[in-house]
């Protein structure tokens, strides 16, 4: 079995990324509740940095928390960030998605806001992007893969499925926005999918410790 932390407190990534990491057979994925209050500043320049920040973040507490670490008996630990770059807007809001209209702000404010942002563009091109960190507890290493998906901003929102600005991010394979695309097949295409899938192949190739049928769902 190959225990693995996703550092995150956000319960819609943590269940997409279970949900991804679910077709590779002998991980078990695992979070820590919010009553574990682990503070992290996401001062990062780049998602790659943002990334790591997480990561150490939950390095750290674990190692301040040795009972829980024991318990845990992880054999890595992975965060990620993410955002969404438009061209017209020369590539942001990129690593400030999350807080484009403000600091503590919904999702529908965040949509709301790039919407009347973009009221008089014509190029509607944007980009998801995904970069994982992924933290080796035995080898003290870092690994990053990194997954995009293109698309197309659309003028108004559709669709209820998904979170972030999924309702609309509109994806032309599909001729939907990735909030009316079903969950499955979301997790075929998302930029999360692509960096994760990449991630767990890597796992699954690193020898002995992958083991292919003792995978738990939880």
């Amino acid at each position: 079995m190959v225990d693995i932390l996703i550092a995150t407190g956000n319960s819609h990534k943590f269940r997409e990324i279970k949900s991804i990491m679910g077709d590779f057979a002998g991980l078990n994925i695992v979070c820590l509740d919010k009553s574990f209050q682990i503070e992290i500043v996401e001062d990062g320049e780049t998602y790659e940095e943002n990334a790591k920040i997480k990561t150490e973040g939950y390095v750290k507490f674990l190692d301040e928390n040795p009972g829980l670490k024991s318990e845990l008996n992880l054999s890595y630990i992975v965060s990620e960030d993410s955002g969404l770059e438009v061209d017209c807007l020369n590539g942001t809001p990129g690593i400030f998605t999350a807080r484009y209209a403000g600091e503590n702000a919904s999702d529908t404010d965040n949509i709301n806001a790039l919407l009347n942002a973009m009221k008089s563009k014509k190029n509607r091109h944007a980009k998801f992007v995904c970069l994982t960190c992924m933290y080796d507890v035995k080898k003290h290493s870092f690994h990053y893969f990194r997954g995009e998906l293109n698309g197309l901003i659309s003028k108004e929102v559709s669709g209820a499925k998904g979170f972030g600005y999924d309702p609309i991010f509109f994806v032309p394979e599909f001729n939907k926005t990735v909030a009316q695309i079903d969950a499955s097949e979301k997790n075929k295409i998302s930029h999360r999918s692509i960096a994760f899938r990449m991630l767990a192949e890597t796992i699954k190739e690193s020898g002995p410790t992958y083991e292919s049928k003792t995978y738990k769902r939880i």
